[in-house]
């Protein structure tokens, strides 16, 4: 189980704070820290994320109206905030839970262990939902893909362009959405431009993988979790 992260709050110690406690959880990694929603938002347009820590206190937008104006229903919420008087309101948006500063190393366990479990929960369910393929259009015609064929997906501007055995593929899509699409213990994310298969990783050198004939890039903080990934020994 990967948990992608982002962190949001003005405060750079606060920032950092959270970083290296979220860094001794394994299932979390970490994809941006961001001092305004602002920044925020323009993560959420491109990355798949499940975990939101969210500051209510921002310059240009507050965490409540960040929450209003986006679709996070599929994010895990942890509002962090030095005033208690919001916690009635926080539990309106449904938020997994509510950080008052400054809060103590067992009070964010306990937060961390409801984030994993709900995680759990939610992959609980999505298993019935599983298949074996997807469509795509091409052509204004639906093709079948077996994710077993799929080598690698690539980002080129406005499209996307999958990579299978026998074929190449140009649809008119996101990574956001081809990363939601595709089953998350097959798949990864190695680069913002880029989502494997693992399975078809043939070998790995510095930053870059190799699948078939194409180099992949890895970024800096996507080689730690892909690591934990892989059976290495």
């Amino acid at each position: 189980m990967e948990l992608r992260c982002l962190i949001v709050d003005d405060d750079e110690f606060i920032r950092i704070d959270l970083e290296n406690r979220l860094s001794l959880w394994s299932e979390v990694t970490i994809v941006a820290l961001c001092p305004t929603a602002i920044d925020a938002a323009r993560i959420l347009a491109d990355e798949k994320i499940d975990l939101i820590f969210l500051d209510i206190h921002l310059p240009g937008m507050t965490g409540f109206q960040f929450m209003k104006s986006l679709e996070l229903n599929k994010s895990q919420v942890v509002l962090v905030t030095g005033n208690k008087e919001h916690a009635a309101d926080a539990f309106e948006y449904d938020v997994t839970d509510f950080l008052v500063k400054p809060f103590t190393d067992d009070r964010f366990v306990k937060t961390m262990l409801k984030v994993v479990k709900i995680a759990k929960q939610m992959g609980t369910a999505d298993v019935g939902k599983q298949t074996d393929h997807l469509f795509i259009k091409v052509n204004k015609i639906l093709e079948k893909i077996k994710y077993t064929d799929i080598m690698y997906v690539e980002a080129l501007a406005d499209y996307v362009q999958i990579i299978t055995l026998n074929k190449k593929y140009t649809i008119h899509s996101t990574m956001k959405s081809m990363e939601e699409a595709l089953p998350k213990n097959a798949f990864f994310r190695t680069h913002n431009s880029f989502i494997v298969r693992l399975d078809k990783i043939n070998r790995i050198e510095d930053n870059l993988l190799i699948i078939d004939q194409a180099t992949i890039p890895v970024s800096r903080n996507k080689v730690k979790p892909l690591m934990q990934r892989l059976n290495t020994i």
